[in-house]
């Protein structure tokens, strides 16, 4: 049991870096809500397999909704992630996680309180309410921000990208570096994609790069995580599907 909850952290830790929100390079502000379809391999001394779907919806009252949706044998998450568009900036009201493994879930709830700058947590029937600083994100939004930015100016090597982030009950701050380009292979074709890696720093040994294919606006088409212990964990683009607005 111990591998799947590993398994499932990992893929929640992969599909929360899985920048599928497809901004239109013509517009920064301009999202087009589309269905993806990622297969997944986890390397854990046997290989295992399974898939990742993550989807973007426009609600009749001009919200947007971000949905995540991943198994692994007899596990599963799903994460959400509501927002508004105003003006070029991302502004999360509701973000909600749930993982079930067997008989255990886990289910955890971000409220967002603009007007007081505050956010409600909520995990395991307790609830708290923390500080927040304008332009904070939720764990899926941040990287609506990252690939917002991405889109407007074409990344160089070594530059930054930093964001606030409610999470876990704290306000962190997300640090990605672009590391250069590679040409990434995918059954829709082969695309020159941009690499991004999770800066973490020092206090830990975990590896995370996402790659970005400008061609098809930004999408991501691969992530790769890399654990202290030699596991690994990916993710690859499969199927990309434009939804109507």
């Amino acid at each position: 049991m111990s591998h799947l909850k590993q398994l499932l952290c990992n893929l929640s830790s992969l599909a929360g870096l899985s920048l599928l929100l497809l901004w239109s390079s013509s517009s920064m502000a301009q999202i087009r809500p589309f269905q993806a379809i990622y297969t997944s391999q986890w390397d854990l001394g046997i290989s295992l397999s399974g898939k990742a779907e993550r989807s973007l919806i426009r609600n009749d009252d001009g919200s947007y909704r971000l949905t995540t949706e991943a198994s692994a044998m007899i596990a599963s998450l799903t994460e959400s992630s509501l927002f508004r568009l105003i003006g070029d900036q991302i502004q999360p009201s509701h973000y909600r996680y749930q993982r079930k493994v067997l008989n255990k879930t886990r289910d955890v709830e971000v409220a967002f309180d603009w007007p007081n700058q505050k956010v409600k947590n909520t995990a395991e029937g307790s609830s708290w309410v923390m500080d927040i600083v304008p332009h904070t994100l939720d764990k899926q939004s941040v990287q609506l921000r990252l690939q917002l930015d991405l889109a407007a100016i074409p990344a160089v090597d070594g530059q930054a990208y930093a964001y606030e982030v409610a999470d876990g009950g704290y306000l962190k701050t997300y640090l990605f570096i672009a590391e250069g380009e590679d040409l990434i292979e995918t059954p829709l074709g082969k695309y020159m994609s941009v690499r991004i890696k999770r800066d973490r720093g020092e206090s830990t040994d975990r590896e995370t790069w996402i790659w970005f294919a400008p061609e098809l606006d930004y999408t991501i088409v691969r992530i790769l995580q890399k654990e202290a212990d030699g596991k690994r964990y990916q993710l690859d683009l499969k199927q990309l599907t434009w939804l109507n607005n």
